[in-house]
């Protein structure tokens, strides 16, 4: 895997060394929002020989690569969080939905991948391939008034629209949420399984769907021979502008836009953006956005606590102040985790009233459902 070549200890003490506490990694931590965690004191520690870092330090960090944007000296902190975290055993009383990691860890004993059935034109021969990810699991474990199987029968159906048959791809899952837990073994036997199947398929574009699936397999896969495509790059290039009369029945919705964390590292930014443009909605921008946006507040499906809340929180509160009728997202995690905040109904034991009126969607359900609203008024 490409991350992982050196020595854990090699790792840990060449990415801790080059720091010399300025401070900007906790300024720019989101946790430091809602908790006293602290990537500073983390690295003084390992550098002065503490091994005690203050309860669950480890597991807290969101690996959402604020810190590493703005550390002056390159300190890849999320590296090495993942390092650190290498072959430990987080708990359980830690660990929020154990059910997706148990499903990965019960696919590397199956030759079976992810569910596939989706609507639009598919072809086995194609040289593009479309993986859903995890998305039919997200709708049967995760009650949050989304249904997540929609965002793959619109993926396909706007690849057909800009000329795209791709074949839908049966892999197993990426392993993001093993690989962010610690279980490198887990996460190594579905990665093998993966590299495989798409040389087997003839695979030579790899599209996702899913920011999560595309950091992992850019960044922690070798696949040498294999371009891997998130929608919004080929929606941003490809996707025609809505027609004039589309654009004038859509330009009274407000739309915004939430960055999943999983694209800071590779900048994916103005595609998504460009792809919502398009369509003739009003856009407005977030107070933090870009490289500066804040994290939906749970990472590798961990620490679903009060702190992710808080973030979620802030989150929701910026949108609401902006008006919008929408916030669109490319992160499944982070459609999951935003809607189970807006739909809440009870709280400490007390019923409150919902506060939030914005939908939060998809980025093909966005565009999909309004090509369909225009031909189909």
């Amino acid at each position: 895997m490409k991350e992982f070549s050196l020595e854990k200890n090699e790792v840990i003490l060449r990415v801790s060394r080059i720091c010399y506490q300025c401070g900007e990694c906790t300024a720019a931590c989101p946790l430091r929002r809602v908790s006293q965690f602290n990537p500073r004191s983390i690295l003084y520690n390992i550098n002065a020989g503490i091994a005690d870092n203050g309860d669950n330090c480890l597991w807290n960090c969101l690996i959402c690569e604020n810190c590493s944007i703005t550390c002056p000296q390159g300190v890849d902190f999320p590296a090495l969080i993942l390092d650190l975290r290498r072959e430990e055993k987080v708990s359980n009383d830690i660990l929020a939905h154990r059910e997706f990691s148990v499903i990965a860890d019960f696919m590397t004993f199956f030759d079976k991948g992810v569910p596939t059935e989706f609507k639009g034109e598919t072809a086995e021969d194609s040289e593009y391939g479309y993986f859903p990810g995890c998305l039919d699991y997200l709708d049967l474990f995760m009650d949050v008034g989304v249904n997540f199987h929609e965002i793959g029968d619109y993926a396909v159906t706007l690849l057909n629209k800009i000329g795209i048959t791709p074949q839908i791809v049966s892999l197993k899952c990426c392993g993001h949420d093993v690989l962010f837990q610690g279980n490198h073994k887990v996460f190594e036997q579905l990665a093998e399984y993966n590299t495989e199947k798409l040389k087997e398929l003839g695979i030579k574009k790899l599209i996702v769907s899913c920011a999560e699936g595309f950091l992992t397999f850019n960044r922690y896969y070798d696949l040498e021979d294999v371009e891997v495509i998130h929608i919004s790059q080929l929606l941003s290039d490809k996707l025609p502008q809505f027609t004039a009369e589309e654009r004038a029945r859509n330009r009274d919705i407000k739309v915004s836009y939430h960055d999943p964390c999983a694209f800071k590292v590779f900048h994916i930014y103005e595609a998504p953006r460009d792809s919502i443009k398009k369509s003739g909605a009003k856009y407005v921008e977030l107070r933090h956005f870009k490289d500066n946006s804040l994290c939906c507040g749970v990472s590798g499906m961990m620490n679903c606590n009060d702190m992710s809340k808080a973030l979620r929180t802030f989150r929701l509160a910026e949108v609401k102040a902006t008006g919008v009728d929408m916030l669109v997202t490319s992160c499944p995690k982070c459609l999951a985790h935003l809607n189970c905040l807006k739909h809440e109904t009870e709280r400490e034991g007390q019923e409150v009233e919902r506060e939030y009126d914005f939908e939060i969607v998809d980025l093909a359900v966005f565009l999909g459902r309004l090509l369909d609203e225009s031909r189909f008024p």
